[in-house]
């Protein structure tokens, strides 16, 4: 077993926490993103022209919405190929591109499918045979074994650690130099360097970039033009992760599988390879609530459908009995959140009486205008709000505080307004303003924020960060329309969505919280300005939870090598001087003194 090799994956993790990773030298993973136009990407009906009960469908959301731990961005509901509901979550915006997380595995196995039916790649292949220029000496005899097929049913065995990968320059040379557990094909076993593999064989096959060979293959044909894919240090797509693309253009490529791989009367992805691809190819672990694997493509139980499935909630539900699509964007708490959510839309779909095959006659139009309405109204962090009608007071109080407001006002209340002119210093820390999950996930690490100061600029309020050498300015809003900048770190560029509150806590001391959605990622941070009598304590906390995550992530940081070095490792990483850096990195409490400018 290669003991040093994760070893090393433990002390990474673990040096995050410590500060040691801040100087590496950094490639910009992500651009500026555009909007994309989603205005015409389907027909709009509502919900009883296809035979589903807008209250049922607004129940779901309102569970999805209300249920802690799951944090939704976007959603878009597709039934016989319309579109009868579709939401975000403010900050969040319909027409942003968001980030995939593993959801994009399955892309990656399109590629592959329309590679096969091209004759450019043949799945019984040996990967050994088709990177023949570039295996290192001595490589294992099972890495030998390995085939397409095995990487497409993630059960390669190799224990290439995705952690590492990050901080490694030749992913291709590593994976084939890492240890192989078991014989290929034997169990299962979840690692996204197998679909770095598969993206690096289209690449080599074509003699494209996977990107070019899908917008050509692909993309193209249903209307997917605005998409990135971050790649390796070599220029490859990363494959596993990393894609970003419109909530629209997710549920697209599920009506492509739903529709077996026909768009617009032409066969884009042969049928045969989606019926093999989204049948059970291999048994997953008991934990993952699941019913199986297929190619890069999740199996549900009881035969309701399959799921393209991304951390921290990506997801997009095909349910063929249905004719039915649901994809998903969200900051779930947990890399396989399956439990809250999953649970919740099969509720919905195992349902009989939320569905009829064919328009629901003499249905309530309320019904569909109430739904509408309030996803129209959909706030993160928040669930939906309770259908009362207002009192004619309160009618007439929010007619004249509308007449005195600008449509996109971010209006200073008095008590934000006196923070203007301040300056708070913060003791040495390792927080910043770049979410944690982001930073290890590109590798762009922060150093610690410095000072936050106060200023009225335009009529609106700007906190000002100092970040090491950077100087951010961020927007706040105290209306219930958000505020938007971009944050660029290191020549990452990020949309952010902020909303802000000041009020007084149980013992009446104030409380600034400040919500900054990464509205193209699953990620948001919240800050929490206490201001007591001898200075401020800033807290910053995160969606999703990770340190609630710890133990999902262990499988991504810590590959099965064995249960005796598995409890060798956990027990180096439960220690208390580990877990206390740790969870003061994840969620840190750092003190500040006021300063007048």
């Amino acid at each position: 077993m290669d003991i040093k090799r994760q070893l090393e994956a433990l002390d990474w993790f673990y040096s995050l926490a410590k500060g040691s990773e801040t100087n590496k030298v950094y490639i910009p993973q992500k651009p500026r993103l555009e909007f994309s136009d989603t205005e015409s990407a389907f027909e709009e009906l509502l919900p009883e022209q296809t035979g589903v009960d807008s209250a049922a469908l607004l129940k779901m959301f309102e569970k999805i919405s209300s249920e802690k731990g799951i944090s939704p961005h976007l959603a878009v509901v597709l039934r016989n190929g319309k579109l009868i509901a579709k939401a975000a979550w403010s900050p969040y915006e319909i027409n942003t591109p968001h980030v995939s997380h593993s959801m994009c595995k399955s892309v990656v196995s399109m590629a592959v499918g329309i590679a096969v039916q091209n004759n450019l790649l043949d799945i019984s292949e040996k990967i050994t045979d088709i990177f023949y220029d570039e295996i290192p000496d001595n490589i294992s005899e099972n890495m030998r074994k390995i085939t397409v097929e095995n990487l497409l049913m993630m059960s390669s065995g190799a224990a290439f650690n995705e952690a590492k990968a990050l901080m490694s320059s030749d992913w291709v040379k590593n994976f084939f130099a890492s240890e192989v557990m078991f014989i290929p094909g034997e169990k299962f076993h979840y690692n996204s360097l197998n679909t770095y593999m598969l993206s690096a064989i289209i690449c080599k096959r074509s003699g494209m970039s996977l990107s070019e060979f899908l917008d050509k293959n692909l993309f193209g044909y249903l209307g997917i033009n605005n998409f990135y894919w971050e790649k390796c240090p070599h220029g490859i797509e990363k494959g596993g992760w990393g894609l970003y693309m419109s909530i629209f253009d997710y549920a697209k490529l599920g009506q492509l599988y739903l529709n077996g791989g026909m768009w617009r009367g032409k066969q884009i992805i042969s049928a045969e390879w989606i019926a093999n691809s989204t049948s059970k190819k291999i048994d997953v672990p008991d934990k993952i609530d699941r019913n199986g694997y297929g190619y890069q493509i999740w199996i549900l139980k009881n035969g309701l459908g399959y799921l393209f499935s991304g951390m921290f909630g990506q997801n997009v539900y095909i349910f063929p009995g249905r004719n039915m699509i649901i994809a998903v964007n969200s900051g779930s708490s947990g890399i396989f959140p399956a439990g809250k959510l999953l649970n919740i839309i099969t509720d919905f779909i195992s349902d009989d009486k939320n569905f009829s095959d064919s328009p629901i006659k003499n249905f309530r139009y309320s019904d569909a205008a109430k739904l509408r309405s309030s996803l129209e109204k959909a706030k993160f962090g928040s669930a939906f709000p309770e259908d009362i009608k207002p009192s004619l007071a309160e009618r007439i109080r929010n007619s004249i505080l509308s007449l005195r407001k600008e449509k996109n006002t971010v209006e200073i209340p008095p008590a934000a307004a006196v923070l203007a002119g301040h300056k708070i210093v913060f003791e040495n820390n390792r927080a910043g303003i770049l979410p944690v999950l982001i930073q290890v996930m590109n590798g762009n690490f922060e150093s610690g924020i410095n000072s936050a100061a106060f200023f009225i600029r335009n009529e609106i309020l700007i906190m000002r960060i100092s970040n090491g050498e950077d100087i951010h300015d961020i927007p706040l809003s105290f209306s219930e329309i958000p505020a938007y900048c971009e944050f660029e770190k290191r020549g990452d560029i990020f949309r952010i969505g902020i909303s802000a509150a000041l009020t007084l806590d149980e013992d009446e001391i104030p409380v600034l919280k400040i919500m900054m959605c990464f509205t193209e990622t699953s990620c948001a941070k919240i800050f929490k300005f206490i201001f007591e009598a001898s200075g401020v304590i800033l807290k910053i906390r995160e969606i999703p939870e990770l340190y609630d995550a710890i133990d999902d992530a262990a499988g991504m940081f810590l590959p099965t090598v064995g249960d005796k070095l598995r409890k060798t490792l956990e027990t180096v990483m439960e220690t208390d001087m580990a877990e206390y850096k740790i969870k003061h990195f994840l969620e840190p409490d750092i003190k500040g003194e006021i300063e007048k400018m």
